[in-house]
């Protein structure tokens, strides 16, 4: 009797920005999910209620049940990257071109095909781990460096407060990206700010390490993503005000609905001493 042959489980993709919905929330990422699963020509709340993995009957978390990456103190440093004539740009990705906060001479901007084997994305295989940096610089003496850009300013306590862990997660996963498709650890990546809306008045940047710790830390958050069966909400007013399935109405667990940029205050509060019993 011959053996079956027996399909190989697939497993859930997962993207730089995947890791940072998860951080903020487990349920935003299970709808979000659902929703890019869904079949064409289904309302997204009817697919969602078929297949959210999410019981009806969780209990809400208050915190991310993913630990933050942890660092010292990363300086801020004021005003605009440094670009040294022997830096290349090597990537950018789709789009870009009329955001590039750099400035590239014609003969330092060299597109490496390496980066271009998948389209814009780039593929770690081996985590089932993809995404696009927005630009990658090739750096005598560090090698390929990602660098991602955000439109807005920089603050002091960068990780601790505005939201900036989403940044780091996104840088490592980035980093990640850039070691599985070069082949070489890229010492740091940076963490650029452009503060479009103050016209540059406030630009800045921030180097983030990515050595072993930081790699083994994006292994690690890959397996527990993965392995959430549940993925609890983790309800907040400021993560639930930028929830896209929370503004669609997909989400039984926010903590209030919004009516244009002002939060409905009385249902807040109520919804918060129902969670805080």
């Amino acid at each position: 009797m011959s053996a079956q042959t027996i399909p190989p489980i697939a497993v859930e993709h997962l993207t730089p920005h995947d890791l940072v919905t998860y951080f903020r929330c487990p349920h935003e990422l299970e709808l979000a999910h659902v929703r890019r699963q869904s079949t064409l020509g289904s309302t997204a709340a009817t697919s969602t209620a078929q297949v959210v993995r999410t019981p009806p009957d969780v209990v809400p978390l208050r915190h991310s049940p993913l630990p933050a990456p942890a660092f010292p103190a990363l300086p801020v440093n004021d005003g605009r990257l440094d670009i040294f004539p022997s830096d290349l740009l090597v990537y950018e990705d789709e789009g870009e071109e009329e955001e590039l906060p750099m400035l590239f001479a014609p003969e330092q901007v060299r597109p490496d095909p390496i980066f271009r084997q998948h389209g814009f994305n780039l593929v770690d295989a081996e985590l089932g781990l993809s995404g696009r940096p927005d630009f990658i610089l090739k750096r005598p003496g560090a090698g390929f460096l990602p660098v991602e850009y955000k439109s807005t300013h920089p603050v002091r306590g960068l990780h601790e407060v505005h939201g900036r862990t989403f940044d780091l997660i996104q840088l490592l996963a980035e980093c990640r990206l850039v070691e599985a498709v070069s082949g070489h650890r890229p010492p740091y990546g940076i963490l650029l700010y452009g503060d479009a809306a103050g016209n540059g008045a406030h630009e800045g940047w921030v180097s983030v390490p990515f050595g072993e710790r930081e790699a083994t830390w994006i292994r690690s958050a890959v397996s527990q993503v993965r392995g959430d069966a549940v993925r609890a909400p983790v309800p907040a007013e400021r993560t639930c005000a930028t929830c896209p399935p929370h503004r669609d109405g997909l989400c039984r667990y926010a903590l209030g609905r919004y009516d244009g940029a002002e939060p409905a205050r009385d249902r807040f509060h109520t919804v918060v001493g129902a969670f805080s019993r």
